[in-house]
């Protein structure tokens, strides 16, 4: 389970990076919790690319009897945390899928919730609730937004109130400790090299602006502090100033 220490690398070191506030993962995050809700993280790796490696976290949301487990990284830690309460498996975006049927094997007793389009995708997962057809019925512990006018990717980000903090998938990257030889040679053709930020593909992705700028304005409407992304660092500072600036960088945000 993550448990992210401060890092003095991370601060910033003269006026153009005054902008882009630290960016450093808190001790007391996976503590961090109200009574009925907390959230729990799981740190894991994916091969990207051949010679890339990046982070990937998990998410597990418990409370009231009920699991929800985002975007399973499928280790041995994250299973030791799941109960044999009933859980809510959740698939984040189209490509955030790896692990779902190794947990479903794990944990019989499953409800299987995606974004639009992953049952054609993946029918061979059975029934699968979709966000934004099929009512939500965790809203008290987790609140989503169905990031619509990308649908190569539709990317779904969850709020979870009681740690103040939003969790995305893809929409951001904050990976500070790339692997593999081509690591740096990619990440900075996607423009997220050591930084937070929005990939560059995300110009690419987003064909019905309205719609998706619609879709931003809805996650700025809750009351985040941070932003846990699946691929990287915790952005602890600034978060909703970062979350603007990197979308403004690419166009997508007035």
């Amino acid at each position: 389970m993550t448990t992210p220490t401060d890092s003095p690398d991370h601060r910033p070191t003269g006026p153009a990076d005054a902008a882009r506030a630290p960016v450093a993962q808190s001790p007391g995050l996976a503590a961090r919790q109200t009574t009925g809700s907390r959230a729990r993280y799981f740190d894991s790796k994916l091969r990207m690319l051949p010679g890339v490696t990046i982070p990937l976290r998990s998410m597990l949301v418990d409370g009231g009897g009920r699991q929800l487990l985002v975007s399973p990284v499928g280790t041995a830690e994250e299973a030791s945390h799941i109960e044999a309460s009933p859980l809510t498996l959740v698939a984040p975006s189209l490509l955030h899928h790896l692990h779902l049927r190794t947990v479903m094997e794990r944990h019989r007793s499953v409800s299987l919730w995606g974004p639009p389009g992953l049952p054609d995708k993946l029918p061979e997962l059975g029934p699968i609730h979709v966000f934004g057809v099929d009512a939500w019925p965790h809203g008290d512990q987790l609140e989503v937004v169905v990031i619509q006018g990308a649908p190569k990717r539709n990317e779904v980000v969850f709020f979870h109130r009681a740690s103040r903090s939003i969790y995305t998938a893809d929409l951001f990257f904050n990976i500070r400790q790339p692997e593999g030889f081509l690591a740096s040679i990619a990440l900075r053709m996607m423009g997220i090299y050591r930084r937070f930020g929005a990939a560059k593909l995300w110009r690419n992705w987003v064909t019905d602006r309205a719609a998706f700028t619609r879709s931003i304005e809805e996650v700025l409407a809750w009351d985040f502090e941070r932003i846990v992304v699946a691929h990287g660092e915790v952005l602890e500072y600034n978060a909703r100033e970062q979350f603007e600036i990197s979308l403004r960088e690419l166009g997508l945000l007035e």
